[in-house]
């Protein structure tokens, strides 16, 4: 059996259809549409562009001054974010970077968790530790 990715016009892959292409042509909705999944790529690894699916690209992100001080002055840089790359903030908070950094400034001691998202990379979670000031 063939695998075939549904994916929406950004290129996201929503679902991997396992059947016969005929099956597969009916599984789309809405504005979504149906390619052939090559072998060794799922839809966590991978992107559509131009009706060929590609592997996706890591980040490379950079952090800085990681551990903090829990003061909400000291703060870490996270930077090398791709334009258009959604971060999701340790508060649940959700955001489209357009620009290269985000900065961090915390008074909570403890780990916090960032996650960051686009078609075209492999997803990244970077996790910065805040220290509790003396």
């Amino acid at each position: 059996m063939n695998e075939w990715a549904v994916y929406t016009t950004d290129g996201r892959i929503d679902r991997v259809y396992s059947g016969i292409a005929v099956e597969a042509l009916m599984q789309p909705h809405n504005n979504e549409q149906v390619t052939q999944m090559p072998e060794g790529l799922d839809d966590s690894t991978a992107y559509v562009v131009d009706a060929s699916v590609q592997p996706k690209q890591p980040m490379s992100l950079i952090t800085t001054n990681n551990p903090l001080i829990a003061d909400g002055t000291d703060e870490v840089i996270i930077s090398g974010i791709p334009s258009g790359v959604q971060v999701e903030w340790p508060d649940g908070q959700i955001d489209i970077v357009n620009g290269d950094e985000v900065g961090f400034k915390v008074d909570l001691a403890g780990f916090h968790t960032f996650k960051f998202t686009a078609v075209p990379y492999l997803d990244k979670e970077i996790t910065v530790e805040a220290i509790a000031a003396t």
